[in-house]
């Protein structure tokens, strides 16, 4: 089945690309017409993903694309990214919370005396986006509040030669708890070590899934030890549990 790697070198497509941050974008109504003047299913689909076609743009690369659409459009919708990027409503609506919600933190960084809604509308967000934007602007708060005492152990750890250097990132799980994995150094008794808010520092036995099934309990199992009783210890002690 052709895909829309393939459809997009098409003449009636390819003249008609341009590029929004950086990634490929099709205007939506070349990619209409080209959608249904195709023969067989899919040709005459009323929206969404074209038939076989999978995601436009890559995931990874999805949140710097709407974040052109919205330097051009603040009232983008999801509906209309999902046209343009040929991504599921559910991941296009996602990421356009989360862009909305770090321009919003973004501006509250430099204007702290407005309000979470007025920011949201000095920015340009219609009513109805505010609910999942602020949302995601007070995660993405906490998530900035969080990333300098991670990194600081981070440092600590890579100082000791334990952790690889990797800048960690800290992600919000789905209960809304912050966390964030260190990845160490081959021959450590464990692949990582994870920080929750909620439990403190753990040992991890999985690179791929260091933070396992959010249950909103105390994780436990093979590979896991906490290194301390506290949320937040100082890296040196999180250093010396580490070494015991």
């Amino acid at each position: 089945m052709a895909t829309w790697n393939s459809y997009k070198n098409d003449p009636r497509v390819a003249e008609h690309r341009v590029l929004v941050a950086g990634v490929e974008h099709w205007p939506r109504r070349v990619v209409r017409a080209y959608r249904d003047g195709r023969p067989g299913r899919g040709s005459a689909r009323a929206g969404g993903r074209p038939a076989g076609s999978g995601d436009r743009v890559p995931r990874e690369q999805l949140q710097r694309s709407i974040a052109g659409l919205l330097d051009a459009e603040p009232a983008v919708t999801a509906a209309a990214v999902v046209e343009e990027f040929g991504v599921a409503m559910t991941t296009a609506t996602a990421a356009l919370a989360a862009v909305r919600g770090r321009r919003i933190a973004d501006l509250f960084e430099e204007e702290p005396q407005l309000s979470p809604v007025q920011a949201a509308e000095r920015l340009g967000y219609p009513l109805i986006t505010h609910r999942r934007a602020l949302a995601a602007a007070r995660s993405e708060q906490r998530i900035r509040e969080a990333r300098p005492y991670v990194c600081s152990v981070a440092q600590a750890l890579v100082g000791a030669g334990l952790a690889e250097p990797d800048e960690p990132e800290v992600v919000g799980l789905p209960s809304g708890a912050l966390a964030a994995a260190i990845r160490l150094t081959p021959g450590q008794a464990a692949a990582v070590v994870v920080w929750d808010e909620r439990f403190g520092w753990r040992t991890s036995g999985s690179q791929r899934h260091p933070f396992g099934k959010d249950t909103g309990a105390r994780p436990q199992g093979e590979g896991i030890r906490y290194l301390t009783d506290q949320a937040r210890p100082v890296p040196s002690a999180v250093l010396a549990a580490l070494r015991g």
